[in-house]
């Protein structure tokens, strides 16, 4: 059992509380179903990158990293961006895309180590340096979060990093003692998220801990301790052989101020795979066996869980979306993924 508690350097963002009789559900609700029947062979098969725009529009990496494809609304193919190359507005790898606010759409190429930025009408709009890994946020003064370690004697031991457009580290944050050791980037590193006033949510992958930051100045504004009676906190490495400790795979806020966490979990009637933990491809379904998928929604004051629910089939999450995405299963020729919004429902 966690014990439960709370230190907060400032006060925490008000926030009304609707469970107050432990009255809610957490309720996933059908958004819409993306194909690639328009264009076969476009969409990823197994990890899920599908990313909400401002405008209700979903964007993903094509199969190949050499496009970005968006679908509208309807969940039908609206449009297909760039092409394979090295020239402006090209790619070689894109594996995940960073919705920016005004509709803006930013797409890290990994190999060319470079973002490229479009504009709400898609159009090129520039390019600028990523020597430091993916973001994980653009920032509203346009600035990127890096939630990465950085290996330069300056910033290593820092979970978060502020990085202008020209590739220079602004500011590295995130903990009050930098610390740095291989193995251990479940403690090390931060899942992040937006927050209100330009504040920045995150919670290290095997700490149920809510951190709440000040990227402009690098202040902890706020560490939650969320008192849970089945997330085991370990510095274990990740090893799928033995029954494995929980890790939160991302979090965000809603319109209420509430942050909603969704950790990967042991399934309940976990067994070891067949094969242990030798090197092999990704396998959807073994995932899907090994792990569920826990959702909870937290008042970010008090850390009181106001919702808790548990999934077993998978859900994918990227920041700073708000959409949970899972695969479906279709005819082989025909690539199809669900996208669904959690919500918080008053029991009847």
């Amino acid at each position: 059992m966690v014990i439960a508690g709370c230190v907060a350097e400032a006060p925490p963002p008000e926030t009304s509380d609707p469970c107050h009789a432990g009255d809610c559900r957490i309720e996933l609700e059908h958004i819409v179903r993306i194909t690639d029947a328009d264009e076969p062979g476009i969409l990823p098969t197994s990890i899920v990158r599908i990313q909400e725009t401002e405008t209700g529009t979903f964007v993903s990496a094509s199969f190949d990293g050499k496009q970005i494809v968006e679908f509208g609304p309807d969940g039908r193919l609206a449009g297909v961006i760039g092409r394979g190359g090295q020239g402006p507005g090209e790619f070689v790898q894109v594996h995940t895309l960073i919705p920016g606010s005004g509709d803006t759409l930013f797409a890290p190429d990994m190999r060319q180590g470079r973002i490229t930025a479009f504009g709400p009408d898609r159009a090129l709009t520039g390019t600028f340096p990523m020597p430091f890994g993916i973001p994980a946020l653009v920032m509203p003064d346009g600035s990127l979060l890096v939630s990465a370690q950085i290996s330069r004697s300056e910033t290593i031991g820092y979970p978060m990093h502020v990085v202008d457009r020209e590739g220079r580290v602004v500011r590295s944050f995130g903990t009050d003692e930098p610390r740095y050791r291989p193995g251990l980037e479940h403690i090390l590193t931060r899942k992040v998220a937006p927050g209100r006033d330009g504040t920045v949510w995150a919670m290290a992958p095997a700490r149920y801990v809510l951190e709440r930051w000040d990227p402009s100045t690098g202040e902890r504004l706020q560490s939650t301790r969320i008192p849970s009676d089945w997330f085991r906190e370990s510095d274990e490495p990740t090893d799928i052989a033995v029954y494995p400790p929980p890790r939160v795979e991302g979090l965000w806020e809603d319109e209420d101020g509430l942050v909603w966490t969704i950790v990967r979990d042991a399934d309940v009637d976990w067994e070891p795979p067949p094969r242990g933990n030798e090197e092999r491809p990704f396998d959807l379904q073994e995932y899907n066996r090994l792990f569920d998928w826990m959702i909870e929604v937290v008042d970010p004051g008090s850390g009181r869980v106001l919702a808790s629910r548990r999934f077993s089939e998978v859900l994918w999450h990227r920041t700073p979306s708000r959409i949970l995405v899972s695969p479906v299963d279709t005819i082989l020729t025909t690539v199809a993924h669900d996208v669904w919004k959690p919500t918080l429902q008053h029991r009847r």
